[in-house]
């Protein structure tokens, strides 16, 4: 490991990050007894929130803050041999002028690179800083088509460490310094800067392709060779924990990764495919579980009624949806209102997304005996208040939930269905009679996820590569997202009146429609035609 910065210089840095109330003194000590230490190890352990980060040094070096729209998505003439060490030291040349290279950095105490810079392109170099995520995603788009073969070779010569399992080169998980993990962090350290949802790592001819899934679109990010393939999924593997030598069935594991000062949850599950395996990780948030429906976009009426909905603490409450609309957070939602100490409350998921403390969570378990339905009879003998089943999926669990719901439980369930009358149908197909189906529900949610529109963008973005991109979206146009619903309220379903799927579709809130929510956003200007035509698949 070369020097980056003087000692003295380090530990007065982290002197400044313990008044500033980011490090405490014991984490300094441990960091000032480190042997090469690196400022930049701060934003990769999470202690060092990355803006706070770039804009004390920036105040330390004396480097001006250079943004997203000012860091350029190709190769400055000249600098394309440097693409590998460019991207391992995570330094971004902006210009070569008059003898002086203007350089992009998120740490500009590493002395080291600017030696070997100003040695390799004979001139002075200026630092400017940038932020983390946006230096990174710059220098992706920049130099990473280019560097594939030199940074495959560097990634190969730094991993020392190899085991040979089931005829395979593995990466040794303890060799944290090796190139190829590196990207591998700064990928996951992107994702969690652009809020993506997911990471997929696919197998694509003899490469594997890696995709982000942001604000619910994918995009292609970054591909590794055929060289780097299973050293990746190895590596991913073992930070999840799962057999690294298991390559015929699908596994499902977790890990946690620091980030920007805080701890992002990441859901592992692996599928075999017939040319490799695929991996997709899920990023996890608890602060996601503690917001509340007005926070996660509800209209105030709807987040009202769901809230007097489970005030009584009996009947079943329902989060209808396709996958992906947002029915899990909505359900952790309402868990974290319920969540106090004199009520018990159990969770029956697949999987546990979220550790939320105070919830007796299980995760089912199918191999092992355990489904929604054995788990509910299980639970029904705890002495619950409040019960969340992740999913009614069979007749069994739809029955159970029903009647636990009839004799005192609060129970919160999602199905899968279109809108919120539709999900009376579902449970009649599942074998729910009439009377029992209006004798407990309390309220039905019909959900759907849309994009924000970019308001910095406003509608007037230029997405041609020379003009940059928005700061606020990265030329996608839509930053964030919102919710649109509809409710079907407990009066929907008192009376003597049958409880049709057509009947109840005229019993909505306040007559309110997904489409009449969307219509909403739209005279707001919160959200445009084309999203809502992508979500509900109609023009409003």
């Amino acid at each position: 490991m070369n020097q980056l910065i003087s000692k003295s210089a380090y530990i007065d840095v982290l002197e400044l990050f313990v008044e500033q109330g980011y490090l405490s003194k014991d984490q300094r000590l441990q960091l000032s007894d480190l042997k090469d230490p690196s400022l930049r190890s701060l934003i990769d352990q999470g202690l060092v929130p990355e803006r706070e980060f770039a804009q004390t040094l920036s105040q330390i070096y004396k480097s001006p803050r250079v943004g997203p729209e000012q860091l350029p998505h190709n190769a400055v003439e000249g600098t394309q041999e440097l693409a590998s060490f460019l991207l391992e030291h995570e330094a971004l040349p902006l210009s070569i002028k008059d003898g002086i290279a203007k350089v992009a950095m998120s740490d500009p105490s590493d002395e080291f690179t600017l030696q070997v810079l100003r040695s390799k392109l004979k001139c002075q170099v200026e630092t400017y800083i940038a932020l983390r995520s946006e230096l990174l995603e710059a220098l992706a788009s920049a130099y990473t088509s280019v560097s594939k073969h030199s940074h495959a070779s560097a990634s190969q010569k730094s991993t020392t460490h190899i085991n040979v399992v089931g005829g395979q080169d593995l990466p040794d998980d303890l060799d944290s310094d090796s190139a190829l993990v590196r990207e591998l962090h700064r990928l996951l350290q992107r994702a969690i800067s652009l809020n993506a949802s997911d990471i997929h790592f696919e197998p694509v001819d003899l490469t594997l392709r890696v995709r982000f899934r942001v604000h619910g679109m994918l995009r292609d990010v970054y591909s590794f060779n055929a060289e780097q393939r299973d050293q990746i999924v190895a590596r991913i593997k073992l930070m999840s924990k799962l057999d690294v030598t298991e390559r015929r069935h699908a596994q499902n594991g977790r890990f946690k990764f620091p980030s920007d000062g805080r701890v992002i949850d990441l859901r592992v599950s692996t599928l075999p495919l017939h040319d490799g395996e695929s991996i997709v990780l899920r990023l996890l948030e608890f602060s996601l579980s503690q917001l509340s429906l007005e926070d996660l976009g509800f209209e105030a009426s709807i987040a009202t009624a769901m809230m007097q909905a489970i005030s009584t603490q009996q009947g079943l409450v329902l989060v209808t949806g396709p996958t992906g609309s947002g029915k899990s957070t909505t359900l952790y939602s309402l868990l974290n209102q319920l969540n106090e100490p004199e009520l018990k409350l159990i969770s029956i998921e697949d999987p546990v997304e979220l550790n939320i403390s105070g919830v007796n969570q299980i995760q089912v378990d199918e191999e092992h005996g355990v489904s929604f339905a054995t788990a509910l009879k299980t639970v029904l003998r705890q002495d619950p208040d409040v019960i969340m089943i992740g999913e009614i999926r069979d007749a069994e669990t739809a029955q159970l939930a029903t009647q636990a719901a009839l004799t005192g439980h609060l129970v919160l369930a999602t199905l899968h269905t279109a809108s919120a009358a539709s999900a009376v149908t579902r449970l009649q197909n599942l074998g729910l009679p009439e009377y029992l189906i209006s004798a407990t529900i309390k309220a039905v949610l019909a959900q759907r996820l849309v994009r924000r529109s970019c308001t910095e963008c406003a509608g007037t973005h230029d997405s041609t590569p020379d003009r940059g991109l928005c700061s606020g979206c990265a030329g996608t146009q839509y930053s964030g997202r919102t919710t649109i619903a509809e409710l079907l309220p407990a009066s929907a379903f008192s009376g003597n009146g049958k409880v049709s799927e057509e009947r109840l579709s005229s019993e909505l809130l306040d007559g309110v429609t997904l489409a009449d929510d969307a219509r909403r956003l739209l005279a707001q200007q919160i959200i445009d035609n084309a999203e809502v035509f992508r979500v509900l698949g109609l023009s409003v």
